[in-house]
């Protein structure tokens, strides 16, 4: 899967409203999905140890992931537990040059994060999809700023952090920082330039994805 949100947040839709005019062809290919992300981080003495991660699909998306899957064929948005079984993890066969949209940092220094394992699949009553798997951290520092993004640096995917943030194992509290949509717009348009204004083909779209990214700092106590 290529990699694979409720709708798009009011100011990306902005950023992406803007494009249309500036680059017909770039916003045809980008972005193709919007996803709402949430983390559940567990700390062991004073160390992140893993973090469980919840991808809630748009509504459109959601529903070419039902057909193409065979899911909810009744339509009363309940998965059976041979659905879920058949299913569960659809979504972590990255392709390559993805891996998994999560950056975690102590003080700047990137933690280095295990391969995904499948948790949850489920279908919520707005009719999308939401899944959570789980992946192993590495951290050698007890001490120390905590940020996490989740992105797509080609930007096929838009992600908004704006799902459930908690941390189990610490007094941590999370703060959201979103995007800085102007500076993000200005990169594009710098990136556009560099290839001469066009997209000529889907791998052709710069890999802006970090510039649209939102943060979330987890401020912890002792």
């Amino acid at each position: 899967m290529r990699f694979p949100r409720s709708r798009p947040g009011h100011a990306l839709n902005i950023a992406l409203g803007a494009l249309v005019g500036l680059w017909p062809s770039a916003i045809w290919a980008h972005p193709h999905i919007f996803v709402d992300a949430g983390l559940a981080i567990v700390v062991e003495g004073g160390r992140v140890t893993s973090v469980e991660v919840t991808w809630l699909y748009d509504e459109l998306y959601s529903l070419i992931l039902l057909e193409d899957y065979n899911l909810d064929p009744d339509f009363d948005l309940h998965l059976t537990e041979q659905e879920v079984a058949q299913t569960l993890g659809f979504d972590l066969d990255w392709s390559y040059g993805f891996e998994g949209g999560l950056v975690m940092q102590r003080d700047g220094v990137a933690l280095e994060l295990g391969p995904p394992e499948p948790v949850s699949l489920e279908l919520v009553a707005e009719g999308q999809l939401r899944t959570v798997h789980r992946r192993a951290v590495v951290d050698t520092d007890a001490e120390g700023a905590l940020l996490a993004q989740v992105f797509d640096p080609e930007f096929y995917v838009a992600f908004e952090m704006t799902g459930e943030m908690s941390v189990n194992g610490a007094q941590c509290t999370p703060q959201l920082i979103r995007a800085d949509i102007d500076a993000a717009y200005a990169g594009l348009e710098a990136a556009m330039d560099a290839i001469g204004g066009a997209v000529a083909a889907e791998d052709n779209f710069p890999a802006v994805g970090e510039l649209f990214a939102d943060r979330v700092v987890f401020e912890c106590g002792p």
